[in-house]
């Protein structure tokens, strides 16, 4: 049987990678501040805790008996695991944020922590400082960004050490989920504070050597031989009614998490890319910042009012979740109103970050960042049509299948990786798609399968091909089309079929 956090992890829709562990949306842990000029929009796992009379008694010492609504902290975030916490504070300062950065890390040590790696962001707007408490065990993750009128604002995230690889995907939506006002008192629109900063941090540290807090696996990139230096993940479009009307169009395979050590990319499809015109995603990721999305979500990704997990699948997988979840250290109580498509989404997020890979390393993350400045962003699918394929999957089956490749999985997915950073196609395609020759699959599995490939590849493939197609009669310029791996391999692809309507679609070779 195929490993289905493989299919996710290659097939699967940009978007879904980008949903925290719980997508559920609190509304009591809907956080907003227009005078400091912060917003969030946190999972149900979080506690917001703005006052001293909200908080329980081991917090209670972090709030001043008088503080007012914007008196720091701004607010301490309880996680419903009881493991990790959050803290948001804002003060004034100057306009120098590396003078501030030394000022901190001072602060820091002399509490008796020690700084792991403090970096500032390359257009010096933000910085992000990682520390430890070796006494307690803990391991902290903080961001700052500066504020106009020589304000600063800082939002740290802690658990113990042990923990840190589960919770951090949680802690990542967390961090994302809070935006900032663009300009103090105002409503200027509300922007990320941290946007892709993880991308735009520089090489050089203003401080220490980052010891990696997680428990990440060390990345596969040293060493790496490739069979075919020159083979690529890029393919090209063409045809005589593109080239009439001046339309380029280039397809890039990519992986929905990375790690920092995947970027630069080759230096020809970097060229190729910084010279786009139209840049389309199968769903655009910064859509994920939309509170309306995150409340879809949260809609969409629980289950009916009075219904949990006990009511939709049975007592043998629901007893498999809980040993995982258990194993995992996470309560399983936690996610019982969660529809199991959304579970097997949060399971595969957890075992791909605890081998250090990360949304915020994806490609999608990677070209936002990056994008040409005159580029526009285009969709090939949507957020509801993704959902909607997610809701055709037989909820206990695909769950039962990814707890069950939970501990099998991850030398696969390192192979896959590495497959795919040398741009070996025969043997992503071998590893993706010819386990539905597997003699030793019953009937029932290769239905199964038969039903996820049509839901999340071939009528999708169709779509996107139909979409692509397109483009030759759309506005002319190059487009830059991102997409994950496996559509473009196999019977099927989106690449087989552009070439059924008549286009010339070929693998882009670079140079050695």
């Amino acid at each position: 049987m195929q490993s289905i956090t493989v299919l996710v992890l290659f097939m699967f829709l940009a978007c879904v990678l980008i949903v925290p562990v719980s997508a559920q949306i609190n509304t009591s842990s809907i956080y907003r501040n227009d005078s400091v000029g912060v917003r969030g929009a946190f999972s149900s796992s979080w506690n917001i805790i703005t006052s001293r009379e909200q908080a329980p008694d081991v917090l209670k010492p972090n709030f001043p008996a008088n503080k007012g609504p914007d008196d720091s902290p701004l607010f301490i975030g309880l996680h419903s695991s009881e493991q990790i916490f959050l803290r948001l504070i804002s003060e004034t300062f100057f306009d120098d944020l590396e003078a501030y950065a030394q000022v901190m890390i001072q602060g820091v040590e002399s509490q008796g922590m020690s700084i792991t790696m403090a970096r500032l962001a390359t257009d010096d707007s933000a910085l992000e400082v990682r520390y430890r408490h070796p006494d307690l065990g803990l391991v902290f993750l903080e961001r700052v960004a500066l504020l106009p009128d020589s304000q600063v604002i800082r939002m740290a995230a802690w658990t113990s050490e042990g923990l840190w690889s589960a919770y951090l995907p949680g802690i990542e939506e967390a961090f994302s989920a809070l935006q900032l006002n663009g300009a103090i008192n105002a409503q200027a629109g509300w922007q990320p504070v941290w946007d892709s900063l993880a991308l735009r941090l520089k090489e050089d540290a203003l401080h220490g050597e980052d010891s990696a807090l997680s428990t990440a696996t060390p990345s596969i990139t040293p060493g790496l031989t490739c069979e075919d230096p020159a083979s690529s993940m890029l393919w090209k479009v063409a045809s005589p009614e593109l080239s009439a009307k001046g339309t380029e169009i280039y397809l890039f395979g990519s992986i929905h998490v990375g790690k920092p050590d995947f970027y630069p990319l080759d230096s020809e499809i970097e060229a190729i890319f910084r010279e786009a015109d139209h840049l389309v995603f199968e769903v655009d990721p910064a859509t994920m910042a939309d509170l309306q999305i995150m409340m879809m979500l949260q809609r969409e990704g629980t289950l009916p009012r009075g219904q949990t997990l006990e009511d939709v699948i049975s007592e043998e997988v629901l007893t498999d979740f809980r040993r995982l979840m258990d194993n995992i250290g996470i309560p399983a109580d936690n996610f019982m109103t969660m529809q199991p498509w959304l579970l097997t989404l949060m399971l595969t997020m957890i075992q791909v970050n605890s081998m250090g890979y990360l949304p915020e390393y994806g490609l999608e993350s990677y070209f936002l960042s990056q994008k040409p400045a005159d580029a526009d962003i285009l969709e090939l699918e949507n957020i509801v049509q993704q959902i909607g394929f997610l809701q055709t999957l037989n909820a206990e089956t695909f769950l039962a299948y990814s707890i069950s490749d939970f501990d099998s999985a991850s030398s696969e997915i390192e192979d896959m990786i590495q497959y795919w950073m040398c741009a070996d196609k025969p043997r992503l395609r071998e590893l993706l798609f010819d386990s539905f020759e597997d003699d030793q699959m019953s009937e029932s599995e290769r239905q199964d399968m038969e039903i996820l490939m049509d839901s999340l590849y071939t009528r999708r493939n169709i779509d996107m091909a139909e979409t692509i197609a397109g483009y030759a009669d759309a506005s002319p310029g190059r487009y830059f089309i991102v997409i994950g791996s496996a559509h473009l391999l196999g019977e099927g692809s989106v690449v087989e079929l552009l070439q059924q309507s008549g286009f010339q679609v070929n693998p882009v070779r670079t140079s050695p």
